[in-house]
Formats: structure tokens, sequence, C-alpha cells
């Protein structure tokens, strides 16, 4: 490893190209006339030409210093076909496409994002966000751009702020998750356009709804990843899905640029709100400063030249502070998993991951006292070490928790999402546990009505190998299951029966009344947690009592008492400090609602009473 001190990136730098005036980085280009330019990071290679498919012309790039490729083509225009030739004989698609219409293998495109004028778009502070993660291709019945923009306004009305859409980038065939992308600039042709995009963008501002977007800055997918031809973007080290990234080997400066590049691009050039970054502790840098650092120091640089806020969120999952201190990476709020695998663990007892860790009582107050549960203290038997540490001092507007999300779903051995492993009763109790919680709250798309099709693994890829090796890695996985054979990802219907099933193509969703219960004890928790009734991110303003003899935890704010008993018995809520002057603001019991004269709280349920 080396350590270098690389130079900030600066979001509004320009270089001239044979007299034309460019932004500065990597990639394609188009200056205010319109004029179209390439400056690509190659430092193996003898000469680079970009070929226009459409009239089978070449136009040889210009080598400069340090490794970099760059030239004018004057006859580009958006919507004209490319590839790349290295060494005059080598054609293939450009790992910096911003649109890849045939897919993965074939030529590029030239396109760029458009980005929605509204100078009075402030974005949505961490502090106030209520986020809904999906996945475009399972959201809605048409799974795309176009299709989740219907949705937008049901999404108001329910109360988010903040949509996380799952990863966009171009990927093999027509589904997938998202975390298989090989084009980190193109918006996948399977979700849309960039006018859709833009569409989309625009009423969800319209709507008070910002926008953020997961990136894989981590590993490139398996199949339809042509950058190793043009500079060493990975390293032999390895992640759980790929080689790494080689942000600071030999020739990295370029590569560093690339993903600078991809993050103004993404939140400059489209103007999304965020960005939630894919498991950050697999991206290894000594650099000074590290590139996790200058990517969150560049997001707030465009934020403040735009006077909005942009949403900095890492998938972190080691309980680390550093993640998010200022003087280190700086990142505004990290995932935690911890809520889950506590409330999940006590109410159906399981032996898998990391849920074989818990399953205490007490499991549950740390992680609603302090968010880490790996906290430095407690072994992680699935990366068979000690992990963490104390989460007391880390502000818990920093911590982002759930319930349920993508892979706590579809990492179950059949997808399953809670309210189907558990039930009703006990999922709405960990719902409430969530919102009373002094932390940033996410659902998972369609958990709020209690959605009951699962979220299944899959993906389209076009290697046969590499289709039975991800089937093999799926049975292998499962494996602590006897005789398990999962639902083949490679399947079409393994996607259809992910989607959501709510969703029809007319314009009100058809919820059935029991789904409708569920959606509005939804709507009621955002609300009391969005008007700071409970769940406040002080946690002197969130006091929490726990009695391990009876299974209740108590939640005190300013305003409210919350009750939540993950016991099996009855309990009064007189012994926890209720009284009758208490009426009864939100129960996870129907039609409770207002009652003054029943204070007890059912086995497995919570009441949420106002002082």
């Amino acid at each position: 490893m080396i350590s270098v001190k690389y130079r900030q990136f600066a979001p509004h730098s320009y270089i001239a190209i044979n007299g034309e005036k460019f932004m500065l980085s990597t990639g394609m280009y188009k200056n205010s006339n319109g004029v179209i330019a390439f400056r690509i990071f190659a430092p193996y290679t003898h000469s680079l030409s970009v070929q226009c498919t459409d009239t089978g012309k070449n136009y040889k790039l210009s080598k400069g210093d340090s490794g970099w490729f760059e030239g004018i083509l004057p006859d580009f225009s958006e919507g004209t076909r490319y590839l790349l030739i290295k060494n005059e004989n080598d054609y293939f698609p450009d790992p910096s496409s911003h649109y890849q219409p045939e897919g993965p293998h074939a030529p590029s495109q030239v396109a760029f994002p458009i980005k929605v004028k509204d100078s009075s778009w402030r974005g949505i502070s961490i502090s106030d966000a209520i986020i809904y993660e999906l996945h475009l291709g399972t959201f809605s019945p048409e799974g795309n751009l176009k299709g989740a923009l219907k949705r937008i306004p049901y999404l108001k009305d329910l109360g988010i702020n903040v949509i996380e859409l799952m990863p966009l980038a171009e990927f093999p065939g027509e589904r997938n998750w998202g975390y298989d992308g090989t084009y980190l600039f193109a918006l996948s042709r399977n979700y849309g356009t960039y006018q859709d995009l833009h569409d989309f963008i625009k009423e969800a501002h319209q709507n008070g709804i910002a926008v953020i977007l997961d990136v894989v800055f981590n590993h490139f997918g398996p199949e339809g990843n042509y950058s190793e031809k043009l500079a060493p973007f990975t390293k032999k080290a390895a992640t759980p899905w790929g080689a790494q990234i080689n942000f600071d080997g030999k020739n990295s400066s370029g590569i560093r640029n690339y993903f600078l590049e991809c993050t103004r691009y993404w939140l400059e050039d489209a103007g999304l709100d965020g960005f939630r970054m894919d498991a950050i502790s697999v991206i290894f840098d000594d650099s000074i400063p590290n590139i996790l650092k200058e990517i969150t120091d560049l997001a707030k640089s465009i934020g403040k030249v735009e006077n909005r806020t942009i949403m900095m969120i890492a998938e972190h999952l080691r309980n680390e502070g550093f993640v998010t201190d200022e003087n280190y990476l700086g990142y505004d709020s990290q995932w935690c998993d911890d809520l889950n695998y506590a409330v999940y663990s006590w109410l159906y007892p399981q032996n898998f991951r990391h849920y074989r860790d818990f399953g205490k009582f007490e499991d549950i107050e740390l992680s609603l006292k302090e968010g880490f549960c790996y906290n430095g203290t407690r072994y992680n038997s699935v990366f068979n070490n000690y992990m963490g540490e104390s989460g007391k001092t880390i502000s818990p507007v920093q911590i982002v928790m759930h319930i349920q999300n993508h892979d706590q779903v579809g990492n179950r051995p059949d997808g399953s999402r809670i309210i189907s492993v558990m039930g009703k009763k006990r999922a709405l109790l960990a719902a409430m546990t969530l919102f009373v919680s002094p932390y940033v709250p996410m659902l998972f798309m369609g958990e709020e009505y209690g959605e009951k099709s699962p979220f299944l693994f899959f993906e389209d890829f076009g290697d046969s190998r590499l289709i039975k090796a991800v089937q093999r890695g799926r049975k292998n996985e499962f494996s602590f299951v006897a005789g398990y054979e999962p639902e083949s990802p490679h399947e079409k219907n393994t996607f259809l029966k992910s989607k959501l099933q709510w969703l029809p193509e007319n314009e009100d969703p058809a919820i059935s009344e029991p789904s409708q219960e569920i959606l509005f004890f939804y709507k009621q928790l955002i609300k009391l947690k969005k008007n700071g009734i409970i769940g406040s991110h002080n946690r002197k303003q969130c006091l929490i009592s726990s009695f391990p003899d009876t299974g209740v935890i108590t939640i005190t704010s300013s305003y409210t008492i919350t009750v939540l008993n993950f016991g099996a018995r009855n309990v009064n809520g007189r012994d926890y400090g209720v009284n009758n002057n208490n009426s009864i603001i939100l129960s996870t019991i129907p039609n409770r609602t207002g009652m003054t004269d029943k204070l007890f709280v059912p086995g497995f349920s919570g009441s949420i009473f106002k002082k």
C-alpha cells in the first residue's frame, strides 16, 4: 500500500481541450455549446479511439500526461452510439458510459442527465428524515421510474420525506437487485430514460420528498465490466462480491477521479439529494485523505454551492463512530442492523446469521439506549471477531434503524417479510419500537401496509457458469436448513414473486381492510415521529426504562409514555407510570385509541399514552 496525499476534487473545475472549455475529471462531457468531448484514463494503452457505430467513423483521442486520453468529437450528439477502440483492434463499450440502450455488452450511447430546475428546493435534513427504501423493478407493475412516479403522492400521504432508491446502475439482463452494476454512470435501461429520472425527482421534490441513491463503490458486478481494459480498477484483494477497487495502488489516481466524478455526476448533474453508500467497510484506502472522506467532502461542497442539503448515509455495519465523525469520514448517518436483530430474535427466535448472536431481552434495551449492541464486548459469529464500540457518545440522528430492509428480507431462506414470519401483532410491536426509538427510521417498501409477498434474490445474467455459481452460492448460504432448495435467482418468476402485490394499474391502491388498518397505524406513527411527539433524537427527551421480569420497556418523552410489552402476559399500565388521565394515542391493537378505562397492555403489543 502507498500513502499519498491526493488533491481535493473540485466540483467546479474546468480544462480546455483544443480551445473548448470542459468540466475536469473523467468520462464524457458536453460543454455549453453542446460540443461532446471525452477524457479517459488508460495508462497501459498505446492508442485510444472512439468509433461512431452509426457511421463507422473513428476519432483518435490524444494521449496526454499521466495516462489520460482526451479529445473533441464534433460529430457526436445525444443519441449517438459508440465503442472505444484500444490499440486499434480491441473494441468494447465505454466503462464511463452514461447509457447502455442494449445492455452492458453492446455499444454505449451519448446521454446526459436533465437536472430539475427548482431554486426553492432545499432538501431534507437527516434529523427530519423518514426514509423509504424501494427497488424500482418490484415497486410497481411497470417496474420502472414512470411506475414509481405514480406512487409519489401515496408516499407523501404516508408521511415519507426521503426515498432511497436501490442501485440504478446498468446491469446484465432485465432484472437485478442492483448490486451487480458495471456502468456506474449509466442509468439502467430497464428503469427508463434520463427524462424519466428528471420527472421522478421533480415530482418527489414537489411533494416535499428528497431522493437519495444507493451506490455501490466497493466492487463491480461479475458480468459486463470492461474497466480493466483501460486501467487497474481492481486489485487482488477480495470483497464478498468480487475484487476490491484500487483506490491506493499503482495508477489509482485516475480511478479515484472516476469515483469522485461519478459522485459529482449523480449529485450535481442529475440533482439527486444524496447517497446511501453500500458496504463502505470493504472500501480500503491507505491514502490521505481517504477516498470516502473525499466523497463526503465533495457532496457537502456541492450542497453548499447549490444551497441545498445533500444527505450522505453509510452502510458500514461495524458500529464505529469514526464513520460519522466530522474529522474522519463525515457521513451524516450510518445504517445499524442491531435493533432489527434484537427485536426480531426476541419476538421470533432464530439461529442463523447475525440473529444467533441475539435473543436476550437486554439486547432490545441496549439497542434502544445506545444503538450499538455489537459494541466491542460482543462476539460477532459471522465475522468471527469482536466488533464495534459503544454507541453512547454517538448522536441518535447519526444512526439509521429499521426492522427490515432489502438485505434482512432478501437474505432469509424464503425471502419472508417480518409480518409473514411472526404475524401482524408482533410485527406492529416491532414497528412501534422503531418509531419511538431516538434513531432515524427507515421502512422497506410495502411494510407499511403489511405486504406479504417475499423479496427474493434475483438476477438475469447471460453467463451460464455464473448463473450456476449464484444458485450454488445461495444453496450453500442456507445450508443450515436441511434439504432446502432456494428459488432459482435466475428464473423470471422469482423476480415476479418479489413484486409488491397491492399496487394495481389503476390509480387507487386496492388495499384490503386489514392492510388499511396497518397503513393507518404506520401513518400515525410517522406523524407522531415527524411532529416530535415520539422518538426524539435527543436522548435526554427519550428516556428508556426496562423491566426484565415482565418483558416491558417504557419510553417517556415530553408528551407521551410508551409501554412496549415484549412479554406474553397482559400488563397494567398503572405499574409503568400510566394513569386514568393518560388516554391512548396509538396502540398496536386496533380500536383502543382514545380509551382511558383500559390501561392494560396485552402481551406482545404496545401503546402510546398521552401524558
